[in-house]
């Protein structure tokens, strides 16, 4: 939803946008749908998606297993981006890569001169083995590397300080107009009931979301007498969601945990929900913070190391170590006075884009 915001908030009379949903799902075509697509192909399709077990054909299981296995060598993977960014001419001045990883990969092979890279991770962590030297060579061929925090631009440098004179950390801007619009759109899933308090987390079903944790949690939500439920909303890997489901069995809230699944409107959940609970490892720029104040729904959250950027503790939010979390979860439930302030407190959040835009526009605009 980052490039999706993004997009919206670009002055549509400087800038012809067309995007390239490499993984090219159902869920992408409808997030982008008013812009132009280039349409992707299968071998870029089999690269993205989460898993081979996504394709329902024999002969697509094996094309998907086939392209991962080649695509491990990185010779292979260089002369397959190539041959693949063919399907984006040179009549554009700038191409973006939106995230780490294939899509940068795949964007460096491009013809496009002006290369812009954005980076959405810890990239300390994201490359925990020390430097690698294929990122290196595919960062070189970048004319800027934008890191959405101040932390993430730190990092980023650490790990590839001869880049310094090209990075900038710029914060994700937020389409407060359409992320409004979209929550008060009504969305139909009878799984979703509002019944006591409804918690709801949200992001791609990773071990770094700690997703997993949620049922324990829950657990002693319960023997604490607290009627609730909570959303596990997003999509991912498949052992991660079978590992949620088999904690939700063991801890035994079937009733108050439950997995919606991957949305495309996930602001009518936030602003239907009375906390948002995030148990992130670490986060880059945490987007669903700052759209959770701009519904003004409360925050509990982690406190990985971009948490301080955007959460005053107790003050707009809460943030607590995961091992402390389910008492910082119960006391915000408990204590309708420390819910009542931070309420307060977030109920005329407005997010200021003009500087961030401003920025952007220099990125982009050769």
């Amino acid at each position: 939803m980052s490039t999706k915001n993004l997009i919206l908030l670009l002055d549509k009379d400087r800038y012809d946008i067309t995007v390239l949903c490499m993984r090219g799902d159902g869920n992408m075509k409808t997030i982008f749908s008013d812009v132009k697509q280039i349409k992707t192909t299968n071998i870029l399709s089999s690269l993205t998606l989460p898993s081979w077990r996504h394709r329902k054909r024999i002969i697509d299981k094996i094309l998907v297993a086939l392209v991962r296995v080649l695509c491990r060598n990185e010779y292979i993977r260089d002369y397959i981006f190539k041959k693949e960014s063919r399907i984006i001419d040179n009549n554009y001045d700038t191409i973006v890569a939106c995230q780490e990883g294939i899509c940068t990969h795949f964007v460096s092979n491009s013809i496009i001169k002006n290369k812009v890279a954005w980076v959405r991770c810890d990239y300390s962590k994201y490359i925990s083995g020390g430097v690698d030297q294929y990122e290196k060579k595919i960062y070189s061929k970048f004319n800027k590397i934008v890191c959405v925090s101040n932390l993430t631009s730190i990092r980023f440098m650490e790990v590839f300080p001869e880049y310094s004179n090209k990075i900038f950390a710029i914060n994700n801007p937020q389409s407060e107009e359409y992320i409004i619009s979209q929550s008060e759109k009504e969305e139909v899933d009878p799984k979703f009931i509002k019944k006591g308090i409804t918690l709801v987390s949200i992001g791609r079903i990773d071990s770094i979301k700690r997703f997993t944790y949620i049922p324990k949690i829950a657990s002693f939500l319960v023997s604490n007498d607290v009627d609730f439920k909570w959303y596990i909303i997003g999509d991912g890997a498949i052992v991660e969601k079978e590992m949620i489901y088999r904690n939700i069995k063991k801890e035994k809230v079937c009733d108050n945990v439950i997995l919606l699944g991957m949305k495309t409107n996930p602001y009518y959940y936030i602003k239907n929900a009375d906390l948002l609970v995030s148990l992130s490892i670490s986060e880059a720029c945490p987007r669903i913070i700052n759209e959770a104040k701009i519904l003004h729904t409360p925050v509990v959250c982690t406190n990985f190391d971009t948490a301080y950027e955007y959460i005053d503790n107790y003050t707009n939010g809460i943030i607590a170590p995961i091992d402390s979390i389910h008492t910082s979860i119960l006391e915000i439930i408990q204590n309708k006075k420390l819910y009542k302030t931070i309420s307060d407190n977030i109920s005329d959040f407005k997010f200021d884009n003009e500087d961030i835009m401003h920025e952007i526009d220099k990125i982009l605009i050769m």
